[in-house]
This record gives structure tokens, C-alpha cells and sequence, in this order.
């Protein structure tokens, strides 16, 4: 145990129950630096306001697991994994799927660490010094609390960097398959590349919304950009659409959306495209009645929020103009850093510049396996807006 004393004035975040103190709060640190320690948080007038795990090379410092100043055990991070596991045990807000979800981060009291779970595999990223530091008493907990035969580490590289820990990948226990994964999501099946998919594998985030596609498909003429695997087209085809045009730039992620589709390849006419979707929606006319626009992250720091704005704003305008009329789009951000209120005056300004009026008919977000702190804000990543134009 270490310890972290906070400049004066800077422990307003800590007393409201964040979880994230930064580098520019800690005045002095006693005790030591190993990184991944528990670290006691102390004001300037020495009041003990939490613990948490010590990122000596991270901008957050520390991640606060506890607050108060009765002193935590590695116990209670093997107890919040069996809680958040349980929790997602027939929860009628996840429904019906064998892949979701497990741990989500602050969102479930854990930070640094995420669990998703494909079948019988789960898929593990530890991104602090604080959870890589605990990583047999992590691959302990979760094999007691779900009784996974297997389990694979994937790396978040980035965060990796970050926090100036070793970039892990490969089995944690059992023999994670190689080859993709067969999932179901309500009645649609999806194959699942674990080692070297987007993210974990699948956009698992995006469950509510492939709902929410195939309720509103039938009979529509459906543009699905960034398709990636045809999550979206998928979603479409068993709501009927009345044609599909898929458009994603990677070749193994178009191929494998070839592969979901081809159950409707003699029912509904399929495009695919491999193309920038920046440039598609520039130069296809269309028209479409239903448009989903899901590009990958595209301000993942503060300092990338204007071009990002501008790109959202672009993408946004030719779609309005793509559109046929009383269309419906469905448009999502992927950052915490373009929240529902720059999203919405986005919108806004890609609408006024189509000359194209438009209403939102529903704001979208993540699903129930994705739950979000108040305490913690930043953890709402995804914003997705379903408009009519």
C-alpha cells in the first residue's frame, strides 16, 4: 500500500465518487511507485478518501476501486467479477444471446477490465497496471463465476502503451478455438473471429440497435455503411428488407458478411461494396429508406473532436441527401468525446446543409451488459440517434 496525497483544492473529484484521479492532482506520493499497487488517496489536510490502483506512467494515476477509509483486499475485485457475472445471468434486458458482455469496466467497479463472453469462450483485455498486475487472480475469479472451458487475452494496445505494461495475447486457460466462433442474437447467427476481430471479436454493444434495424426493415431499400461484418444486414434481411447494399473497406470483414448473408443471397438482392463509405456515400445516389451510418471511433482524444465533428457532420450530409424521402437513418459516434449534445447539433448542421428537415424519432445507446456509472460519465462511449428525413 501506498500512499497518494492530493494537492489542495484537488479532491472534489475523489469526493464525488470518480473513479479517475489524474496526474495533475497528486502533490507527492510515499511509499513507493510499483505500478499495479494499492494506492490509499489522501487529501492535503490528510483525510483518506479511497483506494485504488497505482499507473505510475498513466496520466490517471489512480483508479479508485473503494472510497472511505476502510482499506480494500484483492477479495473485493473476485467479488465484483462473480456479482457482474451474475447479474448478467438471465437478465431479460440482455435477452436472448450466448454472447454478451461480463465485465464492463468502471461500469461495473472493475476498471481496467473487460470481459466478453462468445458462447463458451470468454474474451479478456486487462488495460491497467492495476489489472495486469492481478491477472491469476482475475483468470481464478472468472473461472470460478462462469465456468468457461476457455479463455483468451486479447490486447488493447493503446492502453498497453499508456500504462507502460507488456502487450499480452493468447490463452489464459483451455484452448481457445482458432477458428470463428458460431453465436446466436435472438434467431440471427453470426461467426465470430476472436483472435483477430475489431474490438473483441464482434460489436457486441450494438445488440439493441441490430434489433431495432430488423423491426424497422421490412419492405425498406437498406444502405448499411461501415458494415463491417454485416451485423446491420444481417439484422435486415431477417426483417425483410427489400434489398441490402453493404459497404466496408476491409476484405476479410466483407468476405465474412458474404458468409452471413448468404442465407437471403436468392431472396433479397445483396450489394456489396468494398469501399471507403466516406467516398460511397459521395457518389451513390441511392436512394435508400433505411441507412445505418456506424464508422469506427473517430475522436478517441479531446484533441481530435473538431475534425471529428467535421467528418460526422460530411458523412451525415450525404446521407441526408442519399436518402429517399421519410427515410429513416440510424447514425452513431463511438467516443465519449462527442456526446448526445454535439451529436445532436451535428445533426443539426448536416441537416440545415442538405436542406433536408429531420426528426429524431429515438436516442440509442449501449445495451444492459454495457452498463454505464454515474459516477463515472466518460464510460458512455456510444451515441446513436435515430432520425427520419
Amino acid at each position: 500500500m501506498l500512499d497518494v496525497f492530493l494537492k489542495p483544492t484537488r479532491d472534489r473529484s475523489a469526493r464525488r465518487r470518480h473513479p479517475w484521479v489524474l496526474s495533475g492532482a497528486v502533490d507527492r506520493v510515499e511509499g513507493g511507485e510499483e505500478p499495479g499497487a494499492w494506492a490509499r488517496v489522501v487529501s492535503a489536510e490528510g483525510e483518506t478518501l479511497g483506494f485504488g490502483h497505482w499507473s505510475p506512467q498513466s496520466q490517471i494515476r489512480v483508479r479508485l476501486l473503494a472510497f472511505g477509509s476502510e482499506a480494500p483486499s484483492d477479495d473485493l475485485i473476485a467479488e465484483r467479477i462473480e456479482r457482474a457475472v451474475a447479474r448478467r445471468a438471465g437478465d431479460p434486458l440482455v435477452g436472448d444471446t450466448n454472447a454478451m458482455r461480463l465485465v464492463n469496466s468502471e461500469g461495473d467497479e472493475l476498471p481496467g477490465l473487460v470481459v466478453d463472453r462468445y458462447a463458451d469462450v470468454l474474451v479478456v483485455r486487462l488495460s491497467t497496471a492495476g489489472m495486469d498486475a492481478r491477472r491469476d487472480l482475475v483468470v481464478d475469479a472468472l473461472r470460478r463465476a462462469t465456468g468457461a472451458p476457455a479463455a483468451l487475452e486479447r490486447p488493447d494496445a493503446q492502453a498497453a502503451r499508456r500504462e507502460g505494461i507488456p502487450v499480452h495475447q493468447g490463452p489464459l486457460w483451455g484452448d481457445p478455438p482458432k477458428d470463428p466462433i458460431a453465436i446466436r442474437e435472438r434467431a440471427r447467427a453470426y461467426r465470430v473471429d476472436i483472435g483477430g476481430g475489431q474490438k473483441t471479436g464482434f460489436y457486441l454493444d450494438q445488440r439493441d440497435a441490430r434489433d431495432l434495424v430488423q423491426a424497422l426493415a421490412p419492405g425498406r431499400r437498406v444502405l448499411d455503411l461501415f458494415a463491417y461484418t454485416g451485423g446491420f444486414s444481417v439484422a435486415a434481411a431477417h426483417g425483410g428488407a427489400q434489398s441490402i447494399a453493404v459497404v466496408e473497406s476491409s476484405v476479410e470483414a466483407i468476405e465474412t458478411a458474404e458468409r452471413h448473408l448468404e442465407p437471403w443471397a436468392a431472396a433479397i438482392p445483396l450489394r456489396f461494396s468494398r469501399d471507403d463509405a466516406f467516398g460511397f456515400a459521395r457518389r451513390v445516389a441511392g436512394p435508400w429508406d433505411l441507412i445505418v451510418v456506424d464508422p469506427p471511433p473517430l475522436a478517441r482524444r479531446s484533441g481530435d473532436v473538431d475534425r471529428a465533428a467535421r467528418a460526422y457532420k460530411d458523412l451525415l450530409l450525404w446521407t441526408l441527401k442519399r436518402a429517399a424521402p421519410d427515410a429513416l437513418v440510424l447514425s452513431f459516434s463511438c467516443s465519449h468525446h462527442i456526446g448526445p449534445d454535439l451529436f445532436r447539433k451535428i445533426a443539426f448542421g448536416a441537416s440545415l446543409d442538405a436542406e433536408r428537415p429531420v426528426q429524431v424519432l429515438r436516442e440509442l445507446g449501449a445495451p444492459a451488459d454495457h452498463p454505464v456509472a454515474l459516477d463515472h460519465p466518460e464510460g458512455r462511449y456510444l451515441t446513436g440517434l435515430l432520425l427520419r428525413a
